[in-house]
C-alpha cells in the first residue's frame, strides 16, 4: 500500500512536468524543438532515481523486519537443508535407491546441526 502511494506521487510529479505537458503544433517539425531531446534525458534520470529510491526503501524495510524477528540465518538454512534431506530420504526409500536415501540422511543431519548452531547464536544474542 505504501509503495502504491509513492508510485502515484511520482506519476503526478511527472504529469505536472512542463516537458511532458508540451504539445507540438499540428504542423511543427521535430527540428522545431529547442531542447533537442535533452528533456527526455531528465525524465529518464528522474524515473531511474525515483525507482532506485523506492527499491532502496522497500528492501531496507524488509531487512529491518527480518532482523526484528530475531531469526538467525543458520536456523533458516538448517531447516531448508533438513527439509531437502527429508525429501531425498523419502524418495530414496520409495525408489529403493540406497545412495539417495543415504544422501538424504546426511542432509538431514547437517540441517539439524546447522539449525542447532543458529539456535545457540540466538540464545547468546538474547532473543
Amino acid at each position: 500500500m505504501h509503495s502504491t502511494r509513492l508510485y502515484l506521487l511520482g506519476g503526478s510529479l511527472l504529469a505536472a512536468s512542463p516537458v511532458i505537458a508540451q504539445v507540438a503544433a499540428p504542423g511543427a517539425t521535430p527540428a522545431a524543438s529547442t531542447t533537442g531531446g535533452v528533456g527526455w534525458l531528465w525524465i529518464v534520470l528522474l524515473l531511474v532515481a525515483f525507482g532506485g529510491a523506492v527499491w532502496y526503501f522497500t528492501t531496507r524495510r524488509k531487512q529491518s523486519m527480518a532482523s526484528a524477528r530475531g531469526i538467525d540465518h543458520d536456523r533458516v538454512a538448517g531447516a531448508a537443508e533438513y527439509a531437502k534431506g527429508s525429501v531425498k530420504d523419502s524418495v530414496g526409500g520409495v525408489l529403493g535407491d540406497t545412495k539417495l536415501q543415504a544422501e538424504g540422511k546426511l542432509d538431514k543431519a547437517q540441517g539439524r546441526t546447522q539449525n542447532t548452531v543458529g539456535g545457540i547464536k540466538d540464545t547468546l544474542r538474547g532473543k
